[in-house]
Order: C-alpha cells, then sequence, then structure tokens
C-alpha cells in the first residue's frame, strides 16, 4: 500500500467518524462518501434474513464492518458472510459472499473497481443488487480481476449462492424495493 493510500485510508476513517449514516470508502484513489438509504437498508435485512432462514449463523453475518485487502484499500461490503470461525479485524480470505447494494446510478464503484479487487483477492462470491436496475449480478469463480461466471436476476426471481463451505443461500428477491432516481 502507497503512502497515498495509507493517507487516504486515515482520511476515510476519520470522515466516516464525522458523519454518521455515510458509508465512507477508499475507490479508485478516491475517498468516497454515499450516504445509506431506506432501500440500502431494507435489502441488506432482506439479504441477511434469508441467509439465517438459510442457517448462517448470526456470528458468520457482518454487514458494513471493515474487511482488510493488505496492499489494496480496505473494503466495507453491505453485507458479508464469513467462514466459519473468522474473528476480527476480518481479513479478505474470511470472506464467502460479498454483497453490494447499489447506492447511486451508473457507479462504476460495485461494477467495475470492487469487481477488479473482489476478484483478485479471489472472493468466491460477489453478489451485487442494483435497486436502479432492479437486476441482481451474480459473480462467482474469480479469474486475475474479473469473475469466469456471471449470471443476472431480475427482482421478482431467486438467487441462489451456494457457498464454499457446501452451504446453500437462496435468496429471494420479490420483495426488493427499486429506487427512483
Amino acid at each position: 500500500m502507497s503512502v497515498m493510500d495509507d493517507l487516504l485510508r486515515h482520511k476515510a476513517e476519520q470522515i466516516a467518524k464525522e458523519h454518521e449514516g455515510f458509508k465512507v470508502e477508499v475507490v479508485g484513489g478516491h475517498v468516497v462518501m454515499t450516504p445509506q438509504s431506506n432501500v440500502q437498508s431494507w435489502t441488506i435485512f432482506d439479504v441477511q434474513a434469508a441467509a439465517r432462514t438459510a442457517g448462517i449463523e448470526q456470528s458468520r453475518l457482518i454487514s458494513d464492518v471493515l474487511i482488510k485487502f493488505p496492499g489494496d484499500p480496505d473494503r466495507v461490503p453491505d453485507v458479508t458472510i464469513l467462514t466459519e470461525g473468522a474473528k476480527e479485524p476480518y481479513s479478505y480470505e474470511d470472506i464467502l459472499a460479498a454483497v453490494e447494494i447499489v447506492s447511486t446510478k451508473d457507479d462504476p464503484n460495485d461494477y467495475k473497481f470492487k469487481v477488479e479487487q473482489y476478484a483478485r483477492y479471489n472472493v468466491p462470491i460477489y453478489l451485487i443488487i442494483d435497486p436502479f436496475r432492479g437486476e441482481c449480478t451474480l459473480l462467482t469463480r474469480p479469474r486475475g480481476t474479473d469473475y469466469a461466471a456471471r449470471e443476472s436476476f431480475k427482482y421478482g426471481e431467486t438467487v441462489t449462492l451456494h457457498l464454499e463451505d457446501g452451504s446453500t443461500v437462496p435468496i429471494p428477491t420479490d420483495q426488493f424495493k427499486r429506487k427512483e432516481v
């Protein structure tokens, strides 16, 4: 990690402390502040509820908690499903699935920068939920800076996560709310 990355991360941490209700991350060399919306909040709750219903223990589900990526900006996924026994501070190696809810229309953060980083660190499953488009993109089988498998689901369909630990998490999307611009 460069000196600039350290400075940006430190600045992002300061901003996060001062601005409650915002998700603050370093993405593509910029500090990005995103206000949390009710649609994001409800979607996070729905994803976590689906995981709990599928038998994932509460201790393996986190939301907006820092994940370390040595050499790259740390991430704060909207929902993370962790490996059994994962302990803080969490590392990319603890992730079975990362879920991001798109917060601004046509934003490259979730579709470009995070895809590249999650794939590079072999995060096995990355689910992008887009309330603007009313669709989900499921990325699996990381290869380099991309994923070899990409599936799209319209709201109303069920997205099934097949975790590396053998667990299966069906996520019904029929209750997901759309977000207008």
